[in-house]
């Protein structure tokens, strides 16, 4: 791969590139793909038990390797997302394998539409939310189907942990909020 020099402030590492740019995107690329299919799977088992649960994947990218999962194409960011977010019963995040650390954004758009989110563990997300109580996370392929099943057939307790993330997205993740605090950090007031 070719890219631009870094600047001279900063120690390029030409191997941690490599390996958070490629390595990263290829393992977490694998990860979503068996995990995908392991949820349609366990769907497909469910289906033909006369359980009908339905895995809808919307996304621009390559979903041929996805088997039992019905891919929708892309979203639109601004109107369509925030619908499909909101009407979904599970929202699924994983994480690119290359963010160490943070709370991904599309864990803040879920949460911000209103929508359940169901995402591999991320330690920042404990700074900031109560795990069961505002979101969920999974530790295992095995735990994220276990849970699917058990927020589908539980959607009192489903909305209420939607409900919970949404408003404290809304109390302390707004514009203000954020733009305050980097201002405190900065110096600035």
């Amino acid at each position: 791969a070719d890219w631009a020099p870094l600047g001279e402030d900063y120690a390029e590492d030409v191997k941690g590139i490599v390996a958070d740019t490629y390595l990263g995107y290829k393992c977490t690329e694998q990860e979503r793909i068996r995990t995908c299919n392991a949820i349609g799977a366990h769907f497909e088992e469910l289906r033909e038990q006369g359980i009908n649960y339905q895995f809808d994947l919307w996304t621009l990218t390559d979903t041929a390797p996805l088997k039992h999962v019905r891919c929708r194409g892309g979203a639109d960011s601004n109107n369509m997302m925030p619908q499909i977010i909101k009407c979904s019963k599970i929202n699924l995040n994983i994480t690119l394998r290359s963010i160490k650390s943070g709370i991904p954004l599309r864990c803040m758009d879920i949460m911000g539409a209103g929508g359940f989110l169901l995402t591999n563990y991320q330690a920042d997300f404990l700074e900031y939310f109560t795990p069961d109580k505002d979101f969920v996370y999974y530790e295992s392929i095995d735990d994220l189907i276990r849970k699917c099943d058990y927020y589908i057939k539980h959607e009192d307790e489903r909305k209420a942990i939607a409900l919970n993330g949404y408003n404290k997205v809304k109390e302390f993740h707004n514009y203000k909020v954020r733009l305050n605090d980097i201002f405190k950090i900065a110096g600035l007031i």
